[in-house]
């Protein structure tokens, strides 16, 4: 576990503590409003990240975490991709 990955430790949002962090990055022009599915509010919470990526809280390790957002939404994994998102530290993300 990385330093970075304690801060969550002193998280002023509730069940952050716990959480993993992921980045949701979709990979087409057209961007789904996660508001359409209710349901997603159950397994993670979320906040836009730039024009065309959410941030993901989730006690879902990251394989649990894909199969239920298959399930919860019609989008297609070809659209999408996710990952934890300490991977884009340093770097340019899309």
């Amino acid at each position: 576990m990385a330093l970075r990955d304690y801060f969550h430790l002193f998280s002023t949002v509730p069940g952050q503590s716990e959480s993993y962090d992921y980045i949701l990055h979709f990979l087409g022009t057209t961007i789904p409003d996660l508001r359409d599915y209710p349901d997603l509010t159950k397994i993670c919470d979320w906040a836009a990240y730039d024009d065309h990526s959410f941030r993901i809280w989730t006690s879902l390790p990251l394989d649990e975490f894909e199969q239920k957002l298959a399930q919860l939404t019609p989008l297609n994994e070809k659209d999408y991709q996710i990952d934890y998102s300490y991977n884009f530290k340093d770097v340019n993300f899309f």
